[in-house]
């Protein structure tokens, strides 16, 4: 039997219900606090750790200083990057709409779409990362009220989509950039790579096609082909990422 790679674990002792909890919800199993694991770092060197502490949830890698904390820190990323691309896919959209993001991950352009729209519906697969992503929303809501908007949904997108009974006006899509240079990329896409199975984009691409009622948007790498090889009706162009807009007719 495989052995899970990702354990919980909670800072201290006071924290081990709580991370007792989160173990249990998530189904992963509860290695101790780290006080305990700091007894026998060896054993833990290729473990990643989803580490329950007093402020927020993090995922590390190991116990060495070497391994930064990963965690959803929206505040940090509302004043980093410039999205005015995403932004202008979403150009005509109106504000009394829904939004989903097929792909959440830890939320980086969930932060943004939720700005254009009143709601948005945030769809990820892998229920650590989920908790993950809650725990940043929860942490954040009051200092960004845009994300107030932001509703989680814990699920393969494929079976969400096809279950969800109204028409989102549009569906965003972001595969995880595959053979573009691992060395290259952030420690965090290094490691939800490694941790979690590749969306099947083409799949999905069909799917969000048939569920949305104004367009579907794709992001991609600026060297990879379209997915599935069907053309967007258009596209914007950065440095390193290109988004392909699919508009949907309508008959």
């Amino acid at each position: 039997m495989t052995q899970p790679r990702v354990l919980v674990v909670s800072r201290n002792e006071e924290l081990k219900n709580k991370a007792l909890i989160l173990a249990r919800k998530i189904k992963l199993p509860f290695a101790g606090s780290l006080d305990y694991l700091e007894k026998n770092p060896k054993d833990f060197l290729n473990k990643f750790l989803l580490i329950v502490s007093e402020d927020l949830i993090y995922l590390k890698r190991g116990l060495t200083e070497h391994s930064k904390p990963i965690f959803c820190d929206f505040l940090k990323w509302s004043k980093q990057t410039n999205k005015s691309n995403l932004v202008k896919t979403m150009r005509g959209i109106p504000k009394k709409s829904l939004i989903v993001d097929a792909t959440a991950g830890l939320g980086k352009d969930a932060l943004v779409l939720s700005s254009l729209v009143d709601r948005l519906i945030v769809i990820e697969e892998v229920p650590w990362i989920c908790a993950l992503l809650e725990d940043g929303l929860n942490r954040s809501r009051d200092l960004i009220p845009n994300l107030s908007k932001v509703q989680v949904a814990c699920s393969e997108s494929n079976e969400y989509l096809l279950n969800l009974k109204l028409k989102p006006e549009a569906i965003y899509i972001d595969p995880m950039f595959e053979g573009t240079g691992k060395s290259k990329a952030k420690k965090e896409v290094q490691f939800l790579r490694e941790l979690t199975n590749q969306t099947n984009g083409e799949q999905l691409l069909e799917v969000a096609l048939k569920k949305a009622k104004n367009r579907v948007v794709v992001k991609r790498h600026i060297k990879h082909k379209y997915l599935a090889g069907l053309k967007p009706t258009f596209s914007l162009k950065g440095r390193i990422i290109r988004y392909d807009v699919y508009s949907i007719k309508l008959s």
